[in-house]
């Protein structure tokens, strides 16, 4: 895997909290391309558990064995936003995730497209 990653670079120590995060796809110096917005109490231990994921299965954020090893691309995680309650947490996560359409979910909460369609919507932007 040589993707590469920031995580919670501006934001590490508030991102031990629950709150709103998002991870985006950065490919030559593109503007970043929203792929998944989710919402946790422990930012930090969940979004360690979806690079496990991602490592694990490279499908699990839509790459496959070749584009998750070009070193041109990179995976950022940020905080949205901090919110210690959970239905205020879930309504912002469903408006966020609304108002940045991210390419590997359905818009129904924070579920995920199929992996086909995962796969085929972020080759199509890292092939642009």
């Amino acid at each position: 895997m040589n993707v590469r990653i920031e995580f919670f670079s501006d934001s590490i120590i508030e991102a031990i909290g629950a709150g709103v995060y998002e991870i985006c796809v950065i490919k030559n110096g593109e503007p970043p391309q929203s792929l998944y917005i989710g919402e946790s109490v422990f930012l930090l231990v969940r979004c360690a558990s979806h690079l496990f994921a991602l490592k694990r299965d490279p499908s699990y954020f839509g790459f496959t064995n070749e584009t998750i090893n070009d070193c041109e691309t990179k995976l950022v995680f940020r905080l949205i936003t901090l919110e210690s309650d959970t239905p205020q947490r879930k309504k912002i996560e469903k408006m966020e995730i609304q108002n940045r359409n991210p390419m590997l979910q359905s818009g129904i909460s924070d579920r995920m497209k199929d992996v086909e369609s995962r796969i085929e919507a972020l080759t199509h932007y890292l092939k642009k």
